[in-house]
């Protein structure tokens, strides 16, 4: 055939059209490397045949560097084949809850994942600032002063002298719903009493008030008969109550009331003070005593000058929480005693002492072991509390009111994703504190102390300058900062508990504050020593400045903190009555407050339920964007969503540098990580769905601690390392259990302690963690205030 001048050039391998190779030897790894590149070979012999090639993608990104930047979703570039060559991937969310952020990691395992991307999605459709629960009538305070003209403390049984010195010198012009039938009934009548209110309704008044009274009349009739009263007349009223905090409260509010009959003299015992100095203030005597059940019940034993044969009134305050806290046996062996040496003083009768001892139970919820203290302490109590009915007729409420939060409260919760928490909630407190006098004070209520302790810390820590903060990569043609962990030798590892400094509970809020308002930041835990925080809670109520009070449970119950506008539960609560203490601290006395709680898109959400149950006037839903935008954006200029993307992005790296350059914090960071992790899975069995361990993602939730480690590469220096061999490991996981079991139990005995978990709750919430826990190498003591 004749030669038509065409020139056919097929270049193509020699293993072009052969069948595909099945790679046999080696490991798995190797046999997928082999695969990929003869199918990497295969597609460029194709690509050079048909004309085509592969798009450019200009300059290569090093694997140190973000692959995102702030507030852009560029197509994902992944390294494929051995010639290093990147080719695009699409845009695609996690498929499953714990699917990780495919993003590159450097070859310390440092993560550098964006705030703005593989956020799980809220499954609510509620749109963001519409109220879920709003009642049109006008909200009227719940918990306020009466204003009936017969409302008045003299004509509920108080002598004029006291309700003078009420209205004069503490400023108290006319008594609560519930103070007005606890003084009627406790002045005029020798019966057991149950007390049930709001929070901050004045529950510590009206059990006061009665006693001191009475305690007044005693001393006259005593004079009448020519007898002095004194100190060492007797003892003659208890005042048990669970914590220290609220022992200390108690004790400050008796002796506001003494002041106007100073021969009345009050004193306080209380876990963690000196017992010398105690005995001594009981040898001098006492007619008043405030104490908790546990250091009371020590000095029954060991204190021979503690008379309690005249003890006629005793008090139980915040009834449920002794009990959750395991004073029930201390409390039996008070009254038993109590019992038995109340016959002596019937062998010297004092003039106008009653015959039978008054037990009064204060509680603001009515659950199973309430019920089991009632049996224990009281006989056919009267109940005292202010039903629906009573309080519409006393003009303080709705018929349809309920024992819920106050009404005047206004409570929201925020859809947040578990890496913007940390921002987020910087967000709420920087809006909340952006303009001078619009907040005075706020609590954040946390689950644990390593965690109080890490975010006492972010927020107080001085501002970097992003110039010299910076650490470029030399020959980094795209501009973009590569962070350079610093390698930590075996002498940089911090002793465990010495990442903070016991004695610095308070600072200047430098990640808050504003020119126009400087704002004060205070930590309280269990964990803190006796003295450091009656210091810091002292400090944080005679704070002028605006200030922010970081705690766990241990300031959720009883605590009178004055002028508290805001509550943020940035951690939810162990249970649903937990979270009805905690709003409790604001919205007291008829004041206004406010409360949000942090919850995740998910199951989370369905707590929202449960707020419900507790038929709150408003209740409106936020989202990290919104709360982001409103804080990050530019005071001037124009308002783009690049501008708080980007100012959001970047305070969030300045805190990961500071967390990944110093090993303290670094240190801090990882301890606050795993307890809150494990507290995380002590909710109580009801509400253990919305609070799925499974459905919790280690990975974004590290970054809400400043971490860009892998959670599985998490390790705390002076805890159990994850991996041991054969019975070794068995065995040393039984000491472990053990020793947590009975530090478990010794530390709900303690009085500091404010952690609430049943056994049977603890048991299941360990099986469900085991799984979780054994990549983070964690033990099953928790470190919780």
């Amino acid at each position: 055939m004749a030669d038509d001048g065409m020139l056919l050039n097929f270049e193509l391998p020699s293993d072009a059209f052969a069948p595909k190779k099945s790679f046999k030897g080696g490991s798995w790894k190797d046999r997928l490397t082999a695969k990929k590149s003869a199918a990497y070979g295969r597609q460029k012999a194709q690509e050079r045949a048909t004309g085509r090639a592969l798009q450019p993608f200009g300059d290569v990104q090093s694997e140190d560097e973000e692959l995102v930047l702030p507030g852009s979703q560029p197509a994902k570039r992944v390294k494929t084949g051995e010639h290093g060559e990147f080719k695009p991937r699409p845009e695609r969310g996690p498929t499953g809850p714990h699917r990780g952020d495919n993003l590159p990691k450097s070859t310390t395992g440092e993560v550098i994942s964006s705030l703005f991307t593989y956020n799980p999605s809220s499954a609510a459709k509620v749109p963001p600032g519409e109220r879920i629960a709003e009642d049109e009538t006008p909200i009227e305070p719940s918990n306020a002063p009466l204003n009936h003209e017969l409302a008045s403390f003299t004509t509920l049984g108080l002598s004029s002298s006291l309700a003078s010195h009420l209205l004069r010198k503490l400023e108290i012009k006319a008594p609560t719903a519930i103070q007005r039938k606890a003084v009627s009934q406790l002045c005029g009548k020798d019966t057991d009493a149950f007390i049930q209110a709001q929070t901050g309704s004045g529950k510590t008044l009206a059990y006061l008030l009665p006693i001191v009274q009475r305690i007044t009349d005693i001393s006259r009739k005593m004079k009448d008969e020519g007898m002095d009263f004194n100190r060492e007349s007797g003892l003659f009223a208890l005042v048990l109550a669970p914590t220290r905090e609220l022992s200390k409260q108690i004790s400050t509010v008796l002796e506001g009331l003494l002041s106007c009959c100073h021969w009345i003299v009050g004193g306080i015992v209380i876990g963690g003070e000196k017992k010398k100095s105690e005995k001594a203030r009981l040898r001098k005597g006492l007619n008043i005593l405030v104490a908790t059940p546990g250091r009371l019940a020590d000095h029954f034993n060991n204190t021979e000058v503690l008379d309690v044969s005249k003890v006629r009134w005793l008090v139980l305050d915040e009834g449920d929480r002794l009990m959750e806290l395991g004073f029930e046996n201390d409390i039996q062996k008070i009254v038993s005693v109590l019992n038995l040496r109340s016959r002596k003083a019937q062998e010297h009768p004092t003039p106008g002492l009653p015959e039978r001892r008054t037990t009064v139970l204060c509680s603001a919820t009515i659950k199973a072991n309430v019920e089991q203290l009632r049996t224990i302490a009281l006989k056919d109590p009267v109940s005292i509390a202010v039903d629906a009915a009573e309080a519409a007729e006393a003009g303080v409420g709705t018929k349809e009111q309920a024992f819920t939060a106050p009404a005047q409260l206004k409570q929201s919760y925020a859809v947040v994703p578990a890496k913007q928490r940390l921002v987020t909630l910087v967000a709420v407190l920087k809006q909340a504190f952006k303009r001078k006098g619009s907040v005075l004070k706020c609590i954040v209520f946390m689950s644990c102390a390593d965690s109080v302790d890490f975010h006492f810390e972010v927020l107080s820590r001085p501002e970097t300058s992003k110039t010299t903060a910076d650490k470029e990569t030399p020959g980094d043609s795209s501009g973009r900062r590569r962070q350079v962990a610093p390698k930590l030798s075996k002498s940089d590892k911090i002793p465990q508990g010495h990442t903070i400094s016991q004695a610095r509970t308070e600072g200047a809020a430098t990640a808050i504050s504003s020119k126009d308002s400087n704002v004060q930041i205070f930590r309280l835990h269990g964990s803190l020593q006796q003295a450091t925080r009656t210091s810091t809670l002292k400090a944080y109520t005679k704070c002028t400045d605006p200030a922010i009070l970081v705690c766990t449970d241990v300031a959720s119950r009883g605590l009178d903190l004055p002028n508290v506008d805001l509550v943020v539960e940035y951690d939810a609560p162990f249970s649903k009555d937990d979270h009805l203490h905690r709003v409790g601290r604001t919205a007291r006395a008829g004041k206004a407050g406010r409360a949000m709680i942090f919850l995740l898109p998910g199951c989370e959400e369905g707590y929202v339920d449960v707020l419900k149950e507790g038929k709150p006037r408003n209740l409106t839903r936020h989202d990290a964007d919104e709360l982001l935008q409103k804080a990050f954006s530019p005071s001037s200029g124009v308002v783009n969503e690049q501008s708080w993307v980007q100012e959001a992005t970047e305070w969030q790296i300045d805190v990961e540098r500071k967390v990944v350059e110093d090993p303290k914090h670094l240190e801090q960071a990882r301890r606050a990580f795993q307890s809150h992790v494990r507290a995380y899975a002590t909710h109580v069995a009801a509400e253990r769905s919305i609070f799925n361990m499974q459905q919790l993602h280690l990975g974004h939730l590290a970054k809400a601690f400043g971490l860009r480690d892998k959670p599985g590469s998490i390790r705390v220096p002076g805890q159990r390392p994850g991996a041991a061999a054969g019975a070794k490991n068995n065995q040393s996981r039984k000491v472990q259990a053990g020793k947590a079991a009975a530090a478990g139990s010794k530390r709900q005995r303690g009085d500091e302690d404010d952690f609430e978990t049943a056994a049977a709750d603890a048991h299941d919430a360990r099986r469900k963690m085991m799984s979780k826990m054994k990549a983070m190498s964690g033990v099953s003591e928790f470190n919780l205030g």
